[in-house]
């Protein structure tokens, strides 16, 4: 068997096979380069196209702030109406993906809500809700259950109101089973309703509350029983 020392002298003392050996190196290392330079070349579309994307996204955001920011001082008047909520849906649409539109859409549906237009405020509230951000959708669902109440469907308020109740927590919980047990009543549910005013007993809260509670869990199994 040849011993390593042996062998590189050969290498060495045969010049063709030295050129033979640096050309092969050569053309691997020009292998390697070729996909080393494609790779460099792709990181480099990816960053260019990444800092386009935002600043045409951002652009597209300055863009919304600045459209809305000439429609809010319309929102402060009383005579705020339905020009105001066409110019907001305006801004909706011209910056569709936006902050800025989503807030648009927002100020629109709350002033829909104000001016008594249920069936389109609920039309607004509802193409806002994500099905991804909890607190967005716990905010949206309470809107849309004043205007289910102001369209004189109870039922389906108070189905929206109890998502609600689920997420929220804190003395604000109160306020929204007690008007969860009150659309149960307008529902005529008053077996559900005698579970809210229940719970509501239960958790205790302001004393001075208490003999109203009790009178309307009272009312509520009344009704149960008839």
């Amino acid at each position: 068997m040849a011993k390593i020392g042996a062998r590189r002298k050969s290498v060495l003392e045969d010049p063709e096979e030295v050129l033979n050996l640096a050309q092969r190196l050569l053309e691997r290392v020009k292998q390697q380069w070729k996909w080393l330079a494609l790779g460099l070349v792709v990181v480099v579309i990816a960053v260019v196209a990444w800092g386009l994307n935002a600043r045409v996204k951002a652009s597209r955001e300055e863009g919304a702030t600045a459209a809305l920011a000439q429609v809010r001082p319309k929102l402060a008047a009383p005579e705020a109406n339905a020009e105001v909520a066409k110019a907001l849906e305006q801004v909706t649409r011209d910056h569709a993906g936006t902050l800025g539109a989503r807030d648009a859409q927002l100020l629109r549906a709350n002033l829909l809500y104000k001016m008594k237009n249920y069936v389109e405020a609920a039309k607004g509230y509802e193409t806002l809700l994500k099905g991804g951000d909890p607190g967005w959708d716990t905010l949206i669902n309470e809107s849309l259950s004043y205007c289910y109440e102001g369209l004189g469907d109870f039922k389906k308020a108070a189905a929206t109101l109890k998502g609600v109740e689920e997420q929220v927590s804190g003395p604000f919980k109160g306020v929204v089973i007690q008007r969860l047990a009150l659309l149960l009543e307008q529902a005529g549910d008053y077996k559900e309703a005698a579970v809210y005013w229940t719970k509501l007993l239960d958790e205790g809260g302001n004393p001075a509350l208490q003999p109203y509670l009790k009178e309307k869990l009272a009312a509520a199994e009344a009704k149960v029983k008839k």
